[in-house]
């Protein structure tokens, strides 16, 4: 019996310790089963071929080689169902009839004979190549379809457990096939593939933490290095001893040799095995080699020195995201008070979109406090536990791309979750899992650390902000001067753009204060019904309530008014005064999800604070308006109506809009009460203020304006939506008051702003005309004093003053817009020398050129009925803000139409904007059918208009513009008028032609 056959026999004595590991590992799964199976199978061929190659049953050698050969095709087709576990189903046994088959094959063909001359060797002949073809085809189809999983794996344990699976099998065949050459034959070398194959796959199926290949292959580079260096270093000793000193080769000179190598070894090996770990994580890690040198020089001696949260984290994760070669990574923390976990920190940093957030009831974060382990993507998909995870937070992490998490713990508590994106390239491996996993372990104390004192520092920086907003809002008893000043201190750690406190009073939601960033539905001093509104929820439960996104969810009723808005999240806070609700704080944004928990404790923080001081305003302001209030009709009185209608004015005019003012005298009231005495009469005058008071909006106010005489303001109404109210108030006295002894009705006169008056007196005064000749045609009756004509407005021998007094209005009215604007200052008188020099060109009468004069400089001045914002807006306007410009002619004319010395400019004014082609506005008048002098004033206007800065553009130079009259002459402009204007224009070019910024192509007009 020669030695080799001593080869098959260690490996079935060392298929048992793997047998012994494998019984241990309980419970079993399928796969452990079929692994089971090969070890019996792979144990029982190497045991028949130690008997075939030995000394014994040598009567039986053809027999025993071919059991040996069956066991062989059975370990092959066991291995085969093994490796088909991992990516397949079981369903048809199909390889078992193909074992069935060879075994019929080994049985009748193979081998042709046993040759026992040197030792035992079969001769397999030619019956040999189908059997090994079709092992082949069976393990090379299981070797493709691991290799198609392996490419579409992104969990890197498990496709660090394919690798090793691929690499035992790709063993086993290679070593398996010297069996077909006469060496192998020879030689069972098959059987140290059996094995190294049989410890790699049991070593991938029990192992839960295998080693990542590429830290076996550099560990294995190393290590065989240096045993080379060894090896190379002991026969140069043994050479110089051996030429050298003339010794010969014996025990005693490879022992002075190898203690020599020894020695040496000793003085190198630190610094050669540095050496080629260095060098050999060169050639693995590439250009990533520097940053992951930087990065555990940061968290091994850096980071002790780091002094705040925000440098921790701007310098970890760089480092982190260069070194793993991934797409992007974020660093989420949990917001104070236990909160959810938000990413504070982004690399690369993102702008714009809300940031990623992990609920604080994610089963993700339940998962990592109970089990300090990454989690994979495929983790979320498949494990039951994640079901629950919410559609919006799964879709996030989604479109992110968010391929791994890993928990931060420190001493058992979870302070934060490190998130990773996709690879740049490939897929994660698993020593990037270690090396994340280390850097979170190490980094974790320190992480927490820093976040407690940010915290701290935030806490501070909070009670700061409080006591400095309690202080701004408690520095007036009216509590909307404070207002604005409150919302603009807390914008600076709270995104707000429409924010209001509402008290509650009765059955109604009074909005106290207000301030708004997107206009709103509801003003100051409004009410409207409490029923279905959040204040009620939030009153009666005493806790904020936040709605995250109205635009996919609104809980109230008036939450259809803040989309219209562009409003996104709302947070309320009910307002509580000794325990007893009064009202609700409401902060809202046009950002979705813009609030998050810790924000919501602090705006709870500032509800307690100003609570108090919103009840002593309600009732400050409930004595104030008993001071404001006339006790005999309940109606606002005299002095207020004064204030609220200079400040409407102004309202108006920073907001655009129209205002319309009724005055209302009662008929036949001295009769009344001279025949019914004074106190009937007063009690006729309290029924006549509550009538009022029903018979308009919220927003309307009625006041008693003297004696039997009341007003009413409606904001934000045209003069025919003021006259349906007026008539419904006349109506309702004549029906409820024409029953009695004494028949009661109501003459009633209205005007607007700023069409009929400009100033206070203004307005009053044109609504008194109105009312005037309402009571002089018979009474009981409403006029509205821009459809009167002139001749009944007032005597004649008044008008001459009336027209004086308009005029200086109109004139300074004028010169106010000019001056509120440092881009049309001079516009007015620029367009008039323009427009008269041209009028003297054309030869026109000098009636004529002074009615253009004058209508140059007062063409504009329906802008005052435009906001600021609009006429100043930098960007395109939308469809709204474009109607607004267009009304500016018409708001013109109505306003100087009120003079009837200037009713000779009105063409002029208002069809100044008309096109010689018929597209222009206010009413398409085409060529000729636009008058003279308004066809003048274009051309005039619109080169100053060119020549001139705007918001949205530069100047053009002389000559662009003249060229650009040229352009519009015959669809703009009349031809003839552009040809005269072309000299005039010249004339007024600096002594350099181009003066001017040219800021692309512009289209003539202001």
């Amino acid at each position: 019996m020669n030695t080799h056959c001593l080869i098959p026999l260690i490996a079935t004595i060392a298929y048992i310790p793997l047998f012994i590991v494998l019984i241990f590992n309980r419970p079993w799964q399928r796969q452990h089963k079929l692994f089971a199976w090969f070890l019996a199978a792979a144990m029982l061929w190497s045991l028949t071929d130690f008997l075939f190659r030995s000394d014994f049953l040598m009567q039986d050698k053809l027999l025993l080689a071919k059991v040996t050969l069956c066991f062989f095709v059975w370990g092959a087709v066991q291995l085969h169902y093994f490796l088909f576990s991992f990516y397949g189903d079981f369903r048809f046994p199909s390889a078992y009839v193909l074992m069935a088959m060879l075994f019929a094959l080994v049985l009748t063909r193979i081998p042709e004979s046993i040759a026992i001359d040197n030792g035992v060797v079969p001769d397999y002949g030619i019956w040999i190549v189908p059997l090994a073809l079709s092992l082949y085809v069976l393990l090379g189809r299981d070797i493709y379809f691991l290799w198609q999983k392996l490419s579409v794996l992104t969990d890197p344990a498990a496709r660090n457990q394919l690798v090793y699976l691929l690499l035992g099998t790709s063993t086993l065949i290679l070593f398996a096939s010297s069996g077909l050459s006469l060496f192998g034959r020879e030689f069972p070398i098959s059987h140290v593939g059996s094995l190294l194959n049989a410890v790699i796959l049991i070593y991938a199926v029990l192992k839960h933490r295998l080693l990542d290949m590429r830290f076996v292959l550099r560990q294995g580079l190393v290590f065989s290095t240096l045993a080379g260096l060894l090896l190379a270093t002991f026969m140069l000793w043994l050479f110089l001893i051996h030429r050298g000193l003339g010794f010969e080769i014996s025990f005693t000179s490879t022992f002075v040799a190898a203690l020599l190598t020894a020695a040496s070894a000793a003085g190198f090996w630190y610094q050669a095995r540095h050496f080629l770990y260095r060098k050999v994580d060169q050639v693995f890690y590439r250009e990533s080699y520097d940053y992951r040198v930087k990065l555990f020089d940061f968290v091994r001696h850096k980071i002790s020195g780091v002094f705040s949260l925000q440098e921790l984290g701007g310098e970890l994760l760089p480092l982190l995201v260069k070194t793993l070669n991934c797409r992007q990574s974020y660093l989420l923390l949990s917001e104070t008070g236990g909160g959810d976990f938000v990413a504070l920190f982004a690399e690369p940093q993102e702008g714009g979109d809300s940031p990623l957030r992990i609920r604080q009831d994610s089963p993700i974060v339940e998962r990592f406090r109970r089990e300090n382990r990454y989690l994979n993507k495929e983790d979320l998909d498949i494990l039951p536990e994640f079901r629950s995870l919410w559609g919006e937070e799964r879709e996030k992490l989604r479109s992110l791309g968010i391929e791994l998490f890993f928990p931060l713990v420190s001493r058992g508590n979870l302070i934060g979750i490190l998130v990773l994106g996709k690879k740049q390239s490939g897929k994660y491996s698993l020593e990037d899992i270690d090396l994340a996993e280390s850097i979170t372990a190490e980094v974790a104390v320190s992480l927490e650390k820093e976040y407690l004192q940010e915290q701290l520092r935030k806490r501070e920086e909070e009670l700061s902000l409080i006591n400095r907003l309690a202080t701004i809002i408690t520095s007036s008893l009216n509590i909307q001067e404070a207002y604005d000043a409150f919302i603009a201190e807390l914008r600076k750690v709270v995104d707000v753009d429409w924010a209001t406190i509402a008290l509650i009073e009765g059955d109604e939601i009074y909005f106290q204060a207000l301030s708004t960033e997107v206009g709103s539905a509801w003003q100051t001093g409004e009410r409207i019904p409490l029923e279905g509104t959040a204040t009620q929820r939030v009153t009666g439960d005493k806790k904020a309530l936040v709605e995250p996104d109205l635009a996919q969810k609104r809980r109230f009723w008036t939450g259809e008014e803040y989309v219209k808005r562009g409003i996104r999240s709302i947070v309320y806070l009910p307002l509580l005064v000794k325990g007893e609700a009064i009202g609700s704080l409401i902060v809202a944004s046009r950002q979705p999800s813009a609030y998050s928990p810790g924000q919501v404790r602090l705006l709870e923080r500032l509800a307690l604070q100003i609570a108090m001081q919103a009840e002593n305003a309600r009732l400050y302001g409930r004595a104030e308006q008993r001071a404001r209030v006339d006790e005999l009709t309940g109606l606002f009185n005299r002095r207020h109506f004064d204030e609220r209608l200079k400040e409407e004015i102004d309202r108006h005019s920073r907001y655009s809009g129209m205002l319309s003012l009724v005055l209302l005298d009662l008929d036949n009231f001295k009769d009344y009460n001279d025949k019914l005495g004074h106190l009937a009469g007063d009690k006729l005058l309290g029924q006549v203020g509550r009538l009022i008071r029903r018979s308009f909006r919220s927003a309307d106010l009625a006041f008693r304006y003297g004696g039997d005489e009341f007003a009413i303001l409606l904001p934000q109404s045209s003069a025919d939506d003021a006259f349906i109210v007026a008539e419904r108030v006349r109506g309702r006295i004549a029906i409820e008051m024409g029953g009695q002894q004494v028949p009661i009705t109501a003459s009633l006169g209205l005007a607007s702003w700023p069409s009929d008056g400009i100033t206070p007196d203004g307005i009053v005064n044109a609504a008194d005309k109105a009312l005037y000749y309402a009571k002089r045609t018979g009474g009981n009756r409403t006029y509205v004093v821009s459809r009167m004509l002139p001749s009944l407005a007032e005597p004649v021998a008044s008008e001459a003053n009336a027209e004086k007094e308009a005029l200086n209005t109109i004139y300074a009215l004028a010169a106010t817009i000019e001056a509120r604007d440092k881009y049309t200052y001079g516009h007015s008188r620029k367009v008039g020398n323009y427009a008269v020099a041209l009028a003297e060109a054309l030869d026109l009468p000098s009636e004529r050129v002074a009615i253009i004069s004058t209508a140059a400089l007062l063409h504009d001045i329906g802008k005052i009925g435009i906001p600021d914002e609009v006429l100043n807006k930098t960007g395109k306007l939308d469809d709204e803000e474009w109607e607004l410009i267009k009304s500016h002619p018409k708001l013109s004319a109505n306003i100087v139409g009120h003079v009837p010395s200037l009713t000779s400019c009105l063409p002029a004014i208002l069809h100044h904007q008309e096109r010689w082609d018929g597209t222009g506005y206010p009413s398409g008048l085409e060529g000729e059918a636009i008058p003279l002098e308004a066809r003048i004033l274009a051309v005039a206007d619109a080169f100053d208009a060119m020549t001139s800065s705007r918001p949205y553009r530069g100047p053009l130079s002389y000559r662009e513009a003249v060229e650009e009259l040229k352009r519009s002459a015959g669809s703009q402009f009349d031809p003839k008028l552009v040809e005269a204007f072309l000299p005039i224009a010249l004339s007024t070019v600096p002594e350099e032609l181009g003066v001017g910024q040219n800021s692309g192509s512009h289209k003539a007009g202001s």
